[in-house]
């Protein structure tokens, strides 16, 4: 079976730093996109490369069974889903709805139960690896909902990433990326931490971190947030302000289930103070600046 054809249009809303390169590897994988945008820039680059732009959200709706959603916040995914103009008035039965934003897992369980009336179906998938890894199509995908519609859309998310692990039930991807993002806030710090230290002490950052990347303190985060640090570089892989509301998602969870997180609500902590300084749209790891801020 040719899987162009099976998937036929695929249907893709929210093109901003991670979503454009997703669309556009669906492209260079020679699957047909339908993509709704806003800015203009963005609408030519993704036409030119051989996207067919809507201006309505319907007609996404109406044309694709398989549709990629990757919005800023959980308001923003249950209005396209479920508002007056939402994709749910127009959906064909069986489509699939594939959710890469990061939002509240109670939220996709709502969704997820108001399409299955619909006899369609939603599906969490919440990414990490930042644009790089969106350009390179090598994103980590943590997908929660049912398993025959994992196993069908499969070979789409492979399009998009070289790690796609299935957790289980609704909900289950957007609580994985919960601890992911509480994980990466936290060694961030700690990354921050040990860099001052070095820096106070006199000694080279480049050849600490090189020294510490032959080791068990290895990782991405001191790998290429490091680097950022280093270089005073924080152009926005993925902004202050989405982490923090990826944080403040992280810890509604722990007190819905009872639990005191205290590294997590540092790291929320240390991330509102990132905002509070105008920091909000550089990356997350400008958090580098608050930890140097806090120590003088």
């Amino acid at each position: 079976m040719d899987p162009k054809k099976y998937y036929n249009e695929i249907g893709f809303i929210g093109l901003g730093i991670m979503g454009k390169p997703m669309v556009l590897n669906l492209l260079k994988a020679k699957y047909k996109v339908t993509f709704f945008a806003r800015k203009k820039n963005i609408i030519n680059e993704v036409s030119a490369c051989g996207g067919k732009y809507v201006d309505k959200i319907s007609d996404i709706a109406k044309n694709c069974k398989y549709i990629f959603l990757n919005l800023p916040n959980s308001d923003d995914v249950e209005n396209v889903v479920m508002g007056k103009k939402g994709l749910i008035k127009n959906l064909k039965n069986n489509s699939t709805i594939i959710d890469m934003s990061t939002i509240a897992p109670q939220v996709t369980k709502k969704i997820s139960k108001e399409l299955i009336n619909k006899k369609c179906f939603f599906i969490d998938a919440p990414v990490s690896g930042g644009e790089i890894g969106a350009i390179n199509g090598n994103l980590s995908i943590m997908v929660g909902g049912g398993k025959r519609i994992f196993n069908r859309i499969k070979p789409l998310l492979s399009i998009l990433g070289s790690n796609i692990t299935y957790v289980g039930e609704s909900g289950s991807g957007q609580i994985t990326k919960a601890c992911n993002q509480i994980l990466a806030a936290g060694t961030m710090i700690a990354v921050s931490e040990i860099l001052l230290l070095a820096k106070k002490s006199k000694c080279d950052l480049k050849l600490v971190k090189k020294a510490l990347m032959g080791g068990f303190a290895n990782s991405k985060v001191l790998d290429l947030h490091g680097e950022r640090m280093i270089t005073n570089n924080y152009r926005p892989g993925f902004k202050a302000s989405l982490h923090f509301k990826d944080l403040d998602i992280a810890m509604n969870l722990a007190s819905d289930l009872g639990l005191k997180l205290v590294n997590a609500k540092y790291s929320k902590k240390i991330m509102k103070q990132a905002i509070n300084d105008n920091h909000g749209n550089k990356d997350s790891s400008i958090i580098n600046k608050i930890i140097q801020k806090n120590n003088k």
